[in-house]
C-alpha cells in the first residue's frame, strides 16, 4: 500500500469507529503499524548538535497520532457498552504506542494488572512532570535529567521503567545503572525482573514481542534481552565497584543514589572522592551522545547531583533539573496520593508535616525539601541563632529602623528587616523577604513601614533603588506614615560584607521563637535562607543574609542621643 493510500483509508476508517464501529477501528490500527513501518523506512534518525538523537517523525508521527485518536474512540465504546473488544482494542492501542511515549508505556505495563498493584495510576498526577522529563530525552531532545524528590515518592521505580521501555526498544544496547552499596544495586536488578517475569502478567511482552530474556547473573546484576552480548542489556553496578572493561552504557546511564546517607554528605573529602569516580571513570562508560540520569537527595553542596550539574551546564548539555519539596511554601504537600492497596491517602501535607517536626532542620531540608544543607560551613547555623518571645515589655525601644535590599531580578527577593533597639539588643520584629515584582513589593514594604512605627529606613541604591525608595516614601506618607528615608550606594562585596557582620548578628540579633511564624511565611522563608547560608561553596541566594548584613551596618554607625537628668549642681 503507498502512502496516500494510507492517509486515505485510516481517517476514513477512524470516522466509521467514531460512531461505535470496532471492527472499523481494529482495522485502522492495522494500517496504523504499516504506516509506521514505511514511515521508519522514509524517515530515519538525525543526530542533535550536542550528540544526542532525535527521531524526525513524518509518517511515524502520523501514525501514532492516529492510533491516539482510535484510543480515544475505543475508550467511548466501552464506557458506553462496556465492550470487551472495544477495551482489548484501546490496550492494542496503547502496546502499539509504548515503546515511543513513556507515560502510554507507564500505564500500559500495568494494564492487566489488579489496581492494588498499580505504582503509576494512583500517583500519575503528580509523577507526570517527571514522566514529561523523561520523555524529552526519549525524544533525543535533552541529554541529562536531574531528578529530586522525597524518599519512597517513585523515583528510582521511574528509573526501573526507563530503563526497561529502552531495553525493551533497543535489547542490543546496554543501560548501565550505577548506585551506592550492593543492597541498592540488587534492588534495582530485582525490579527489571520483576517486570520480565511472564507469570507476573505484566505487559512488558505485549508491547516488545520479540524479547526474550537470554540470560541473568544475580551475582553480577546483569539481563540479556534477545541475544547475549559483551556489554548486556543491563548492568547494575555499585559505584566502589571494578568497572575497567566490564561495563558500557550505549542506551542509558543511570545514577542514582550517589551518596550513602547523612554522614557521607558532612564528609568533603568522601564526596570529592565519589565525584572522582563518577566524572573519572563512570561517566566514560557512556558512550558520546548517550542521555545520562541521576536520581537522589539533594545532600550537599557538594554531592554528585550538584557537581553533575554544574558540569552539565559547563559543557552547555540540553538538560532538565527537577528538585521539587515535599511540602510548598505554604505548606501543602507535593506528592499526596490515594494509595489503592491501603484504602488511604498516602504523603500528605500532615505526615510531611509530622516529619519535619521529628527530624533536625538538616535533616528534614535535604532529605525532604531537596535543598543542600552544609552541617559544615554555615555561618548562621540554627542553634547560634538567638530567639525571644516577646518584646521587653519595661521599655520603649531606643529606635525602630528598616534597611532594604532590592531585588535585582533572576530570581532575587526584596528583603527588608525591621530591628527595634533596645540598647546593644537588636530585636528582628518583622520583615519583608519577597521575590515578586515590584508593584508587589514596593507597598508592602511601606506597609511594613508603617505599621512598625519605623524612624528610619536605609536603601541600597544599586540599579534602580533610588527610585524604589522615593516611590515607598510616597506611599508611606499615602498610608499616613511618616519615616526618615535615605539611600545609599555600596560597593562593597556581598560576601565580604555577610562575613564581617555575622559576629554582631550572632551575638546581639534577636529572632522571634520558631512558635510565633510558620515555616511558609516571609519570616519564617527568610530564617530558612538565612540558616542555609554557607561561606564557602555556591550559594544560589544570599538576600536575607545580605539584608540582615546591611542592616547591622546601618545600626553600627547609628549614635543614639540619650537624655539624663541631674541635680542643679549651683
Amino acid at each position: 500500500m503507498v502512502l496516500e493510500e494510507y492517509k486515505k483509508y485510516i481517517p476514513t476508517l477512524i470516522a466509521e469507529g467514531k460512531r461505535g464501529d470496532i471492527d472499523a477501528l481494529s482495522d485502522a490500527l492495522s494500517l496504523c503499524k504499516g504506516l509506521e513501518e514505511l514511515g521508519v523506512t522514509l524517515i530515519g534518525e538525525e543526530e542533535t548538535a550536542d550528540g544526542g538523537r532525535i527521531f524526525d517523525k513524518g509518517n511515524f508521527g502520523m501514525a501514532h497520532d492516529y492510533s491516539v485518536q482510535i484510543r480515544k474512540y475505543a475508550a467511548d465504546v466501552v464506557q458506553l457498552k462496556g465492550s470487551s473488544d472495544a477495551l482489548e482494542l484501546y490496550y492494542r492501542t496503547m502496546t502499539f504506542d509504548a515503546p515511543y511515549n513513556f507515560d502510554v508505556f507507564l500505564r500500559a505495563i500495568e494494564f492487566k494488572q489488579d489496581e492494588e498493584k498499580h505504582f503509576y495510576s494512583p500517583r500519575r498526577h503528580y509523577l507526570k512532570r517527571y514522566v514529561d522529563a523523561y520523555q524529552q530525552i526519549l525524544d533525543g531532545k535533552i541529554r541529562f535529567l536531574s531528578v529530586s524528590m522525597p524518599k519512597r515518592a517513585g523515583k528510582s521505580q521511574l528509573g526501573i521503567l526507563f530503563t526497561m521501555l529502552l531495553s525493551g526498544r533497543f535489547p542490543d544496547r546496554s543501560s548501565l545503572m550505577e548506585g551506592t552499596g550492593k543492597d541498592l544495586v540488587d534492588s534495582f536488578y530485582k525490579g527489571c525482573l520483576e517486570y520480565l517475569d511472564r507469570q507476573a502478567d505484566y505487559g512488558f511482552y505485549d508491547i516488545y514481542p520479540h524479547c526474550r530474556v537470554v540470560g541473568t547473573n544475580a551475582d553480577t546484576d546483569i539481563i540479556n534481552l534477545v541475544t547475549k552480548n559483551r556489554f548486556p542489556t543491563v548492568m547494575c553496578r555499585s559505584i566502589d565497584a571494578r568497572q575497567v572493561g566490564l561495563s558500557e552504557a550505549s542506551n542509558l546511564l543511570y545514577l542514582d543514589d550517589c551518596v550513602e546517607g547523612r554522614e557521607e554528605a558532612k564528609n568533603r573529602q568522601r564526596l570529592d572522592e565519589k565525584w572522582e569516580v563518577i566524572s573519572g571513570d563512570i561517566m566514560g562508560r557512556a558512550l558520546e551522545g548517550v542521555p545520562i540520569v541521576i536520581c537522589g537527595t539533594r545532600y550537599s553542596l557538594y554531592d554528585p547531583i550538584g557537581r553533575l550539574q554544574e558540569y552539565a551546564e559547563a559543557h552547555n548539555w540540553s538538560r532538565i533539573i527537577l528538585e521539587t519539596p515535599a511540602l510548598t511554601e505554604d505548606d501543602e504537600s507535593n506528592f499526596e496520593y490515594y494509595n489503592p492497596k491501603t484504602g488511604s491517602k498516602m504523603f500528605t501535607a500532615d505526615y510531611f508535616k509530622e516529619q519535619r517536626d521529628l527530624l533536625t532542620e538538616e535533616q528534614w531540608m535535604s532529605e525532604f525539601q531537596q535543598q543542600p544543607f552544609e552541617a559544615k560551613g554555615q555561618l548562621f547555623p540554627e542553634t547560634r541563632l538567638q530567639r525571644y518571645f516577646e518584646l521587653p515589655v519595661d521599655r520603649e525601644p531606643d529606635s525602630i529602623i528598616a534597611a532594604c535590599d532590592t531585588s535585582e531580578g533572576k530570581g532575587d527577593s526584596t528583603m527588608m528587616p525591621v530591628a527595634y533597639i533596645y540598647g546593644d539588643d537588636v530585636f528582628i520584629h518583622d520583615c519583608v523577604f519577597n521575590d515578586a515584582p515590584p508593584e508587589v513589593t514596593k507597598p508592602e514594604c511601606a506597609r511594613v513601614i508603617r505599621d512598625n512605627n519605623v524612624t528610619m529606613a536605609l536603601f541600597e541604591s544599586n540599579l534602580a533603588g533610588t527610585y524604589y525608595a522615593r516611590d515607598v516614601e510616597k506611599l508611606v506618607r499615602e498610608l499616613g506614615g511618616m519615616c526618615s528615608i535615605r539611600t545609599r550606594y555600596s560597593s562593597q562585596n556581598k560576601r565580604t560584607r555577610i562575613e564581617f557582620a555575622s559576629d554582631n548578628i550572632l551575638k546581639h540579633f534577636y529572632f522571634k521563637d520558631k512558635s510565633l511564624y510558620t515555616p511558609s511565611s516571609e519570616y519564617g522563608r527568610m530564617i530558612k535562607e538565612l540558616v542555609s547560608y554557607t561561606r564557602t561553596g555556591k550559594v544560589k541566594h544570599d538576600d536575607s543574609p545580605d539584608g540582615l548584613a546591611l542592616l547591622e551596618n546601618v545600626i553600627r554607625t547609628l549614635v543614639f542621643s540619650q537624655v539624663t537628668v541631674l541635680k542643679r549642681m549651683f
